[in-house]
């Protein structure tokens, strides 16, 4: 392991290129001199709404040119224009600290926003709740207040009751 001083800064330099089927990212890693970095690993991830999403292999380390080229998934949602942010990480390298390239590129699939605030669904507000949840929850709550109501009636019958002298 070497000393935290010992350490230095890397340069990631991203490129893209597409054809008909496929999407490419390639990276290509040079130390401070201008130098190819060679057997870095990198990890391409895409930003999503919560988390970062990992692509490519498990390991993607650079060659003898520093250069790593990884896949893009060609089915993964965007935003409404099918903008996605590509992040391309250096994390845990013994001789490189560690680096984080950002940038977004329109190759997500377009996602359609539904800005329809008057539609009834489960994740509405409770005044756009769907009809059948609601006459069910209303039903529930019906059922319920009457059988603690006959509970109490019981009860009163039951107190009611005399005695039998024997």
């Amino acid at each position: 392991m070497y000393a935290q001083d010992d350490m230095q800064d890397a340069k990631v330099s991203l490129s893209f290129s597409e054809d008909t089927d496929t999407k490419t990212i390639t990276a290509t890693v040079t130390d401070q001199n201008g130098l190819a970095a060679e057997e870095v690993e990198l990890s391409f991830f895409v930003k999503r709404t919560f988390s970062l999403l990992k692509i490519g292999d498990g390991f993607n380390e650079t060659d003898e040119d520093g250069v790593v080229e990884v896949a893009f998934p060609s089915d993964l949602p965007g935003d409404a224009e099918g903008n996605v942010t590509i992040i391309v990480k250096i994390l845990d390298n013994d001789l490189y600290n560690d680096l984080s390239v950002e940038t977004i590129k329109k190759w997500g699939v377009p996602t359609i926003i539904n800005d329809d605030k008057d539609e009834r669904s489960l994740w509405a507000a409770a005044a756009n709740a769907p009809i059948t949840l609601i006459i069910s929850v209303t039903g529930m709550i019906f059922v319920i207040w009457f059988i603690i109501l006959y509970i109490i009636f019981s009860f009163y019958k039951i107190s009611k009751i005399k005695p039998l002298n024997l």
